[in-house]
């Protein structure tokens, strides 16, 4: 009997507190009126929608909420307020030098990924490098998607010259023809070192060397050294890129009466297109260009200037820097080869079969579906990348890894590695549905009123 009468008692005040819910009290009215009302006051249990939200799973509550928090992370990070702010953040890290955190390395692939840039391979860089690739928001909407990987490449090139060891301050010049603009020209801004010459601060040019877009910075070009190149630029429509140094080999080997010698591949992959200039200074005038355009000709694509430096061309940037490359480890091998034999005398030459044996070999040379240079250039971009230089490049072949078929698949391991494979996904989704069994099991009892459940429990 008494348990019937306090069972009784349980349900008529559980429909009391029902009933006082329906119908708020005369102070939860005034609350209301004065704005001060509690949440609890405002619900309604008959409303479908909350007797419809009390029925739904704990997980699918969990889960919507998660949605709404993705749509203001979204938000946020579509920001263009944000992502300005982070790549300010970020660049400021990277000025002061030293270490970088990981959080700063995280950070900056954060706003690679954000920032509208082509498409690349970005590594943690243990020292402090300005960026190749600088074009963000409205800079890089500026130019066309290939002016800007042109901007890039280019810029790129500026930075391989010095790691090398190639660069000579601030003068000499990388320069590029635009594409779909055959009258204007990418140079470096006179002014900047190699090392400092980012996407952003290219100067386009014409032919006569006047600016047509001065980039990010406020410095002009040097007219005297674009006597040069645009004299070659005119004269040969298919070269599109040239690289002009005056690095100490290969002026010894423009310097030296038996110009390039055939004493490695290098030099027989190009000594049929090397030709020589006399040259008379620095070209700073404008008689100089015929002279130049007779020496180059319609085949050569590397020009030896005598006490002066070498120019070396190319339908591509990927060209100019593979021949640059070629010529520079050919003059090199044949410095130390004259050294060592103690003049041009001693050495021994290969046989005249031999060169042109090695001349269609290196004709042959290269990869399937792969033009002269670019396979070369492709690894030195992922040097860059993996540098922290974040070029910028897209890359022909961003996997290095070929998807595993055959041996080495799961396919043909051992049987049992296989029937543990089966069998682990089974057992895995058993454990889960075990635990929100049990969560929910443990959610059920919590939400029952402790007099209920003590009730419960006595029954």
């Amino acid at each position: 009997m008494p348990k019937k009468s306090n069972s009784a008692a349980a349900s008529a005040a559980a429909a009391a507190a029902i009933k006082s819910s329906k119908a708020p009290s005369a102070a939860g009215k005034a609350g209301a009126a004065n704005g001060d009302a509690k949440f609890i006051d405002s619900i309604d249990p008959e409303d479908p929608e909350y007797q419809r939200q009390l029925m739904r799973p704990a997980e699918i509550k969990e889960d919507l909420t998660l949605m709404e928090q993705r749509k203001r992370v979204s938000l946020i990070l579509n920001s263009e307020a944000f992502r300005r702010e982070l790549e300010e953040i970020v660049q400021s890290q990277l000025k002061t030098g030293g270490a970088q955190p990981a959080s700063l390395d995280a950070l900056r692939q954060l706003s690679d990924l954000l920032a509208p840039s082509a498409s690349s391979s970005v590594a943690a860089a243990t020292t402090s490098v300005l960026p190749v690739n600088d074009l963000r928001g409205g800079d890089a909407a500026a130019y066309q998607p290939e002016e800007r990987l042109l901007r890039c490449k280019l810029a790129a090139v500026y930075r391989l010259v010095d790691l090398h060891g190639w660069s000579e301050g601030i003068y000499n010049h990388v320069t590029a023809r635009v594409e779909g603009a055959s009258e204007h020209f990418l140079i470096n801004p006179f002014g900047l070192e190699y090392r400092e010459i980012t996407a952003g601060s290219l100067v386009k040019i014409d032919l006569a060397g006047d600016i047509v877009d001065r980039g990010c910075t406020v410095f002009g070009v040097n007219k005297a050294g674009w006597v040069l190149h645009s004299a070659i630029h005119s004269a040969r429509p298919d070269i599109r890129a040239i690289v002009h140094l005056h690095s100490n080999e290969a002026l010894a080997v423009a310097n030296s009466r038996c110009g390039l010698l055939p004493l490695c591949p290098e030099a027989l992959a190009i000594m049929d297109e090397v030709a020589f200039h006399d040259f008379h200074g620095i070209v700073s005038d404008e008689s100089e260009r015929p002279a130049l355009i007779e020496s180059i000709g319609q085949k050569a694509t590397v020009l030896l200037l005598r006490h002066h430096g070498v120019c070396v061309c190319g339908a591509t940037l990927e060209e100019a820097w593979r021949r640059t490359e070629l010529l520079m480890t050919a003059a090199r091998i044949q410095l130390e080869s004259l050294r060592a034999a103690g003049g041009p005398d001693n050495l021994w030459l290969p046989s005249e079969a031999a060169v042109a044996a090695g001349k269609a070999a290196a004709a042959r040379s290269g990869a399937n579906g792969w033009s002269f240079g670019q396979l070369e250039f492709e690894a030195a971009m992922r040097e860059l990348d993996g540098a922290g230089y974040r070029t910028g490049y897209v890359y022909k072949e961003p996997r290095l890894r070929a998807p595993r078929t055959g041996q080495g698949s799961h396919r043909s391991r051992p049987r049992h590695c296989q029937r543990r494979r089966r069998l682990w996904p089974p057992r895995l989704e058993m454990r889960l549905m075990l635990l929100r069994q049990r969560k929910q099991l443990n959610l059920t009892l919590l939400s029952q009123p402790k007099r209920n459940r003590s009730i419960g429990a006595a029954a």
